[in-house]
């Protein structure tokens, strides 16, 4: 929103664009604006109003990342049952479906609530589903009852002539956490991307904090690039900071 000088111009503007004409200098203007536009501008710029809804921008960056995939073809592979190194438990690895929203929301949410993973404070369903859904989403199933017990996104992290670095979000539904169920993703994660077209993947916001997921990029091979200082305002622990890594797809071996 502007500052003081600025919303007095604004208000002037208004005034003018409520008159049906008005002289410019040798010009005439005529003006072409319903009173609804007026009941809904107008009273935010005279009230100096300096915030817009945190929902609002919730899922947007910097700049507008085009939403299709970047492949035609399914993968041929999916969906995949994994047998979890830990408990030998099974799980099916698959495409996001619509029927599996209210699951994959209840442990985004939970995640949220808990703080220590993701930046957002909040977000409604709506917002979600454009930030998390905007792209290609994936899910671990439990093939007892078909429920998502994790999951993770994959979409690019730059525009355009960057687009080839994509960048990824994973979720595990707290009920099920210490089986190993982040690994596997993780793990999974690598070749998918790489089979999507991406060459490169980058994680620019890895709290410190974070200790599973600091430790799974070490563990399989990412570059840390660099450290964002004070990135993040924890519940509890105030300001930390924030890893950065990187892997190059293209000297991936694994295949899924």
């Amino acid at each position: 929103m502007p500052n003081g000088h600025g919303r007095r111009c604004c208000r002037q503007v208004l005034m003018l664009l409520k008159t049906p004409s008005f002289s410019f200098g040798k010009f005439r203007i005529e003006t072409n604006f319903n009173s609804a536009f007026f009941e809904a501008v107008a009273p935010r710029i005279q009230k100096g109003e300096q915030k817009r809804e945190y929902s609002e921008f919730s899922s947007r960056m910097a700049y507008v990342i085009p939403k299709p995939t970047r492949t035609d073809e399914p993968l041929p592979y999916l969906p995949q049952d994994i047998v979890l190194p830990k408990t030998n438990e099974t799980i099916v690895l698959d495409y996001y479906k619509d029927s599996d929203f209210e699951d994959l929301y209840a442990i985004f949410k939970d995640a949220v609530d808990e703080g220590q993973t993701y930046p957002q404070e909040t977000m409604d369903k709506d917002h979600f589903e454009k930030y998390y859904l905007s792209h290609d989403v994936f899910v671990a199933r439990n093939p007892s009852d078909q429920k998502v017990i994790g999951s993770f996104y994959v979409k690019p992290n730059f525009p355009g002539r960057s687009s080839h670095i994509c960048n990824a979000g994973f979720l595990v539904n707290k009920s099920f956490r210490n089986k190993g169920i982040g690994e596997v993703l993780f793990r999974k994660y690598l070749p998918i991307a790489r089979d999507l077209g991406y060459e490169g993947s980058f994680f620019n916001l890895v709290y410190a904090t974070n200790k599973a997921s600091v430790k799974l990029c070490r563990k399989l091979g990412f570059t840390e690039i660099g450290t964002v200082p004070k990135a993040g305002k924890m519940k509890e622990l105030g300001y930390v900071d924030a890893l950065q890594f990187y892997y190059d797809l293209t000297t991936l071996k694994e295949t899924m």
